[in-house]
Parts: structure tokens; C-alpha cells; sequence
């Protein structure tokens, strides 16, 4: 099937030309038709009013052959109204990626002054592809990474519990009541390890889904503040929780937020243990679209090193940690359509912003939170 940059469907009754000034045309021997005609991108140019199809270039016309779509009105309005596109009603840019007869096509839609609507249209079947192979590859890196961190994680308590049986099963008729105490007080030790992993590895798993809805993000922080502060009162470790002076909506899963607040919190509270002035810091702030809680302690802070690997499953500073606390933090957060970000300095202490989505971005762009 052959394709021209003039070509027009059955039912068009008028052209659109791309032509320059009559100065440009002593020098360019083409007209912006032309132009268009020699992209490697297609250019659908599609006008409902009409019901026409003003303008398709080769590239346009080589991905529709490859879709098993004819250059008509009809064909073409019905395929996009099945993937949920209304040409009609399409008042601003517009991108979306379709997927058809084992291809799939990037779509990029503006509205034109004549209201017809400029389309590129382009086949992404091998970059799709190829990210896929990527993604794939990525994921199995991180599988043997995870198992590899649990079989460490159980496999060194567990054959510490299997020497410590076997001591005791050898040395059972000899050992005093206060040795073979010790040596159950080791195993229970051991044990209550891998409970920790596996306690969790369950935290990982139990939020597979997040009902997000409108809360009093105020109300939130206060109710974990008054959980919080007795704990953190034992240790020693000051918390100012400065609270937001106006009602400030946020679309959140509460249950979800106080997980990953108590995990951001918990390795705050680890980070200043040794500090003779130990403090954390919760305030709020309105950033464009965002509400910002920001968690701020005066601890040992971490080296950039430290922070490149926050995210990576069992890797952690602390002894008794297992690396999975802000890996979970952010699998809650990313599925509650929030940010995540964490700044650091050795000695300094570090500070976390958590970025929260608005329910009402308009009402609360002038509202006044502590600073």
C-alpha cells in the first residue's frame, strides 16, 4: 500500500496545506508538507468536524499498515474511542500508548486552532521491549539479592541454634542447671531473630493494597506524636512535634503512613542513641502539590555511600537491623502516590521529607503551615 503526504480519506472535503512564504520558496523547493513527509515520527492530522483526515505522512501511514488499520475516518476514530480516546474531547496535549495486533503505538495528541486534532503517532514495540528485558534482568538481580539476604538472615541464627543443641545434647549429664540456661537463653535469642525477619518480611507483604482517603494530615501526626513520645521520653530523645495551623487534606491509607512513619522514626531515634542532646524534629509544609512532612534528627547521620544503599534489601548499619525497614517505607509510600526523600551528613544528622498528594491543591495553596 502506498502512502502520500496528500493523501486524504473518502469522506474529507477540505485539505490542509503547509506551505511557506513566497520568499522561503526562491530558496526550499519543498513546503512543510514535505518536511513532515520525511520524519521518521508519524504525523496524523484528524478533523472530527469533518470527519476527515486532512494530512498522514509515510511514517503515519507505515504504522497504521503495521496496526491492520485503513487511512479512514471511521477505522481510525473507532480504534482510538476503543482505547478510551475522545477526539472530541480533547482540550489540552495528550499522551497515551496503545497496545494492538501485537504492536504498541505512543500517542501524542494537541488540539490545533481549527479543531482538528495534530497526532504523532509512533511504533515503541522494540523500546517496549527491550525495557521489558531490562526490567526483567533488574528483577532477577534483585530476587538473588533477597534470597541471598534471607539465607544469610536465617541461615546464621539457625546453625547457631544447631551447635548450641548439639553442645547441649553432648554435655547434658555434665553441665550445671546455670550452663544449660545459658545455652537455651542463646538458642531463644537466635530464634527471636528469625521471628524479627520473618515479622517483617510479613510487614512487606501485608499492605498489597492501600485504601486512600481524605485525612486531617494535623490530626494524623498529633495521634502518632502522643504514640510515639512516651517510648522515645525513656530513651532520652526530645521530640518536637510542630503541628500545621490549618486544616491541611491529604489522600492517604492511614494504617500505611503510620507503618512508614514508625520505620523513619525508629531509624531516627537509632541515629542520635548516642548523642548527648538526642532530638527529632516533625513539621509540616505546603511545597506545589504536596504537603511535606519532614522528619529531622541531630544523629550520626550517613556517608553518601550509606545513602546510595538505603534501598537495597538487608543492607543495614545498625547490628541487629535487617535492611528491610525503608525498603518497606517506600513500597507503602510509592503506593499511596507519595515522594520519598532522604538528605544526610556524617555527624550532622539527617533529614527525611515524606511528599503527601493534596485532596484539594486549590484550597490549600495559601494555607500557612509551622515553619
Amino acid at each position: 500500500m502506498m502512502w502520500s503526504n496528500s493523501i486524504m480519506s473518502n469522506t474529507a472535503e477540505k485539505s490542509m496545506h503547509y506551505c511557506p512564504s513566497p520568499a522561503a520558496e526562491t530558496s526550499t523547493p519543498w513546503c512543510f508538507a514535505g518536511v513532515l513527509d520525511r520524519l521518521e515520527e508519524g504525523v496524523l492530522i484528524v478533523d472530527p468536524d469533518h470527519e476527515s483526515i486532512p494530512y498522514c505522512n509515510t511514517a503515519a501511514g507505515e504504522v497504521l499498515t503495521n496496526l491492520g488499520l485503513a487511512l479512514d475516518f471511521d477505522i481510525i476514530l473507532q480504534f482510538l474511542e476503543s482505547r478510551n480516546v475522545d477526539l472530541k474531547a480533547i482540550a489540552t496535549h495528550q499522551t497515551t500508548s496503545v497496545f494492538h495486533n501485537n504492536f504498541v503505538v505512543a500517542l501524542n495528541l494537541t488540539p490545533l486552532p481549527d479543531e482538528s486534532i495534530f497526532i504523532q503517532i509512533k511504533d515503541i514495540t522494540e523500546q517496549k521491549r527491550l525495557e521489558s528485558i531490562a526490567e526483567t534482568v533488574n528483577t532477577m538481580d534483585n530476587l538473588g539479592f533477597i534470597f541471598s539476604g534471607i539465607r544469610h538472615e536465617i541461615g546464621n541464627p539457625l546453625n547457631s541454634i544447631k551447635m548450641t543443641i548439639s553442645v547441649l545434647q553432648k554435655n547434658l549429664e555434665h553441665f550445671s542447671k546455670e550452663d544449660i540456661s545459658r545455652y537455651i537463653d542463646r538458642s531463644a535469642s537466635e530464634i527471636t531473630r528469625m521471628e524479627y525477619l520473618l515479622k517483617s518480611l510479613r510487614n512487606f507483604s501485608m499492605y498489597e493494597k492501600v485504601d486512600c482517603s481524605p485525612c486531617d494530615l494535623g490530626k494524623f501526626i498529633s495521634t502518632l506524636h502522643g504514640l510515639i513520645a512516651p517510648d522515645l521520653k525513656q530513651k532520652k530523645i526530645k521530640v518536637d512535634c510542630i503541628l500545621p495551623d490549618d486544616l491541611i487534606q491529604v489522600d492517604i491509607d492511614p494504617r500505611a503512613l503510620h507503618q512508614a512513619m514508625l520505620n523513619i522514626l525508629t531509624n531516627a531515634a537509632d541515629a542520635v542513641r548516642d548523642s548527648s542532646d538526642a532530638e527529632i524534629t516533625i513539621t509540616t509544609e505546603i511545597e506545589s502539590d504536596q504537603a511535606q512532612i519532614i522528619i529531622r534528627d541531630n544523629g550520626c547521620g550517613m556517608t553518601e555511600e550509606q545513602i546510595s544503599m538505603l534501598f537495597q534489601p538487608f543492607y543495614t548499619n545498625k547490628p541487629h537491623g535487617n535492611g528491610l525497614g525503608l525498603v518497606i517505607t517506600r513500597k507503602l509510600l510509592t503506593m499511596m502516590q507519595a515522594s520519598l526523600d532522604i538528605q544526610s551528613r556524617v555527624n550532622e544528622g539527617s533529614t527525611v521529607r515524606i511528599g503527601l498528594t493534596l485532596t484539594d491543591c486549590e484550597q490549600s495553596k495559601n494555607i500557612r503551615t509551622a515553619p
